[in-house]
């Protein structure tokens, strides 16, 4: 496709964005069955084990266009065992096969409320859009970069980049045109020991919180996981247990002792969630999820 862009085009390019924007800084669920991402052609998942999936749309107002939409394991979810973890949206890509001219680019910085610097890797705030032509042979190719402005429901900055070509010094028409627009959540990077050490500590923040609380039997649990059941001798029980579920009884001899017991009132400790359960070692014993 080539040429200046239709209003039917522009108004198909807004809708597309500004549904991308829901998902990525709303918050939205991915439904690859929206409309206004188009038609979906393919959806893959991209690396063995986890839950990320590579959607590739095919758009009728740009049928040459490449249209993906990427989503990844949650970083922000710090189990180990990734095959449980929820996909999340995480990377957008616009690119046109001929780049298209006459659209405005404050426009676009308008209706995707983009603000007016960029965040770089190291979350330094970066004033200005404008990152100028790139080195010889993209010395047409001009970028600028945005970090979007909070939306109500976002959780995560997203940041946003135009890339126009600028009209060749021998181009008659001087049109500047769009080449390509990218999208994406800026996620932390963690490693697995990055993780394994944020699932220590928020499971010891949770379990201080919760501590305070004095969860006794007969008590309502605030929230599904793993908990730990104490007598006043010490830790002797572990169980699953659901939010708004009334907490047990606790074991009187410890669960490694194995065998029945009788059950006594006691008070229950927060553990781990139960995406943890099965790398999760208490006294000795290893939970199985």
């Amino acid at each position: 496709m080539s040429g200046n862009i239709t209003p039917s085009q522009e108004q198909a390019l807004l809708q597309l964005l500004g549904k991308v924007m829901e998902i990525m800084r709303d918050d939205k669920a991915v439904n690859p069955d929206d409309p206004d991402l188009g038609n979906l052609k393919s959806a893959e998942h991209f690396v063995p084990g986890e839950a990320g999936i590579a959607y590739s749309f095919r758009n009728r107002a740009f049928p040459d266009a490449k249209v993906e939409l990427t989503t990844w394991t949650d970083p922000l979810d710090y189990s180990d065992d990734r095959t449980r973890v929820q996909a999340v949206p995480a990377y957008f890509e616009l690119w046109f096969h001929n780049a298209l001219a006459g659209i405005s680019r404050r426009l676009l910085e308008q209706r995707l409320d983009l603000a007016s610097y960029w965040v770089d890797k190291k979350g330094v705030r970066k004033e200005g859009n404008d990152m100028g032509v790139g080195p010889p042979p993209d010395n047409l190719l001009h970028s600028y970069w945005y970090r979007a402005n909070d939306g109500e429901n976002g959780r995560i900055p997203v940041d946003v980049e135009f890339f126009f070509l600028d009209p060749a010094p021998n181009d008659p028409s001087g049109k500047v045109r769009l080449d390509r627009i990218t999208i994406s959540r800026d996620y932390p990077y963690l490693t697995p020991a990055m993780r394994k050490k944020k699932r220590e500590e928020q499971n010891h923040k949770k379990r201080q919180t919760y501590g305070y609380m004095d969860l006794c039997t007969g008590a309502t649990c605030p929230e599904s996981g793993i908990w730990e059941g104490w007598t006043k001798d010490g830790p002797t029980d572990v169980m699953k247990v659901e939010r708004g579920q009334k907490f047990d009884a606790v074991r009187s001899v410890s669960l490694e002792q194995g065998g029945s017991c009788p059950m006594i009132r006691g008070q229950w400790y927060w553990l781990c969630n139960v995406n943890e359960e099965s790398g999760t070692v208490w006294k000795g014993i290893a939970l199985k999820g």
